[in-house]
């Protein structure tokens, strides 16, 4: 007999026991979200944003050392074509810097995780904006090349930790 058209099985009363302990958590009883895409799990960031700070990161480091190598060439061949292509792959570096500082900004707001890497990869930017200033002065252009790269494998190595996908 039921009591005033109330399910008291035992699985009733475990869902009804899961969803107040979601709700007391302050979160959500639900199996998948709609989109279909799989639920992030408690604590961590959005799989998707990390994964692409995570090819920005190595995008980055890629055109800074195919920057780096042709700045090299160009010296040794005294400018002409190789200045040329170093100047191209600064370019390179310049768009994927912006394409990085979106997502870490992303990952760090929406998506709750560190906000370091954001603030690295703004200090990236504005240091490769710098290069176009300094580029006449070997003394300044390099040394701010190196901690342009330094900036770079320390938020390459810090998206590719396992650290990464904690949230704050």
């Amino acid at each position: 007999m039921r009591d005033s058209g109330r399910d008291i099985s035992h699985n009733a009363a475990y869902h009804a026991g899961a969803a107040d302990t979601a709700q007391q958590a302050g979160t959500h009883a639900t199996a998948a979200p709609r989109d279909g895409a799989a639920p992030a799990r408690a604590g961590q960031v959005p799989s998707g944003l990390l994964y692409g700070l995570r090819i920005a990161v190595v995008a980055h480091a890629a055109a800074l050392v195919v920057a780096a190598s042709l700045a090299g060439q160009a010296v040794q061949a005294g400018g002409g074509a190789m200045a040329e292509s170093h100047v191209m792959a600064g370019m390179l570096s310049h768009l994927v810097a912006i394409v990085q500082v979106v997502i870490a900004v992303l990952v760090w707001r929406p998506g709750r995780g560190a906000g370091w890497p954001a603030l690295a990869s703004v200090v990236l930017l504005v240091a490769e904006m710098a290069q176009h200033v300094t580029w006449e002065s070997l003394g300044a252009h390099l040394p701010n090349g190196v901690v342009m790269f330094g900036l770079t494998v320390a938020v390459l190595v810090w998206a590719w930790s396992p650290g990464a996908a904690r949230r704050r």
